[in-house]
């Protein structure tokens, strides 16, 4: 990739999602820092073995196929989180796809918002919760006192999704939206010791 495509994307990823630039720029951090403390240790695995950009619409069928791909974990954080118990509605193939994997053994843990009771992201959470609790999913809502914005998907402790896709159909399916899919089993285990400190 050239240096003039590489400027464009950042350039794109400015415009359209400043907080995934943020994220980024942060795990562009955390990258160097763990490859620091890697090589002081004596290990030449790389922090980062790859990394894709997603926008719009390439979100839903990566994160399918990392749900699908799973062997052992699947960590995740959701703000939005809107299903419908339909069939064809975008979040309700990936409660599917995550029922799925749990039913093949997958460990699957789930962090959700939870605002003020009468709040309809509040609302919608807890029903997909009750779903996911249903098929085996560990879930927890988190404090209403502190918002969660985080939308992360971690699998096998090797794979990361993070960025501005909320796991709704206006999200999966019109928004301009951009996330990044990371291959650091290094931030991977941050981001699950991160996540499982919402709720211990």
């Amino acid at each position: 990739m050239g240096i003039g495509m590489m400027v464009d994307i950042v350039r794109k990823i400015l415009r359209e999602a400043p907080a995934t630039a943020v994220v980024l720029l942060l795990l562009a951090q955390a990258g160097a820092a763990a490859e620091t403390a890697g090589k002081a240790a004596g290990v030449s695995t790389p922090p980062v073995v790859g990394a894709r950009l997603l926008t719009d619409q390439e979100y839903l069928p990566a994160l399918l196929d990392g749900i699908a791909g799973a062997k052992r974990e699947i960590v995740l954080s959701a703000f939005f989180f809107r299903t419908a118990g339909t069939t064809n509605s975008y979040p309700d193939v990936v409660l599917k796809q995550l029922l799925a994997a749990s039913r093949r053994g997958v460990g699957i843990e789930a962090v959700l918002e939870r605002g003020p009771e009468d709040d309809n992201v509040s609302r919608d959470n807890a029903a997909t919760a009750a779903r996911m609790r249903d098929g085996g999913i560990k879930v927890c809502m988190d404090s209403p006192e502190r918002t969660t914005h985080a939308k992360l998907v971690v699998i096998d402790r090797r794979y990361l999704f993070a960025g501005s896709h909320n796991l709704t159909q206006s999200a999966l399916k019109y928004n301009r939206e951009v996330s990044v899919l990371i291959d650091s089993p290094p931030l991977a285990e941050e981001a699950v010791r991160y996540l499982r400190s919402i709720c211990p």
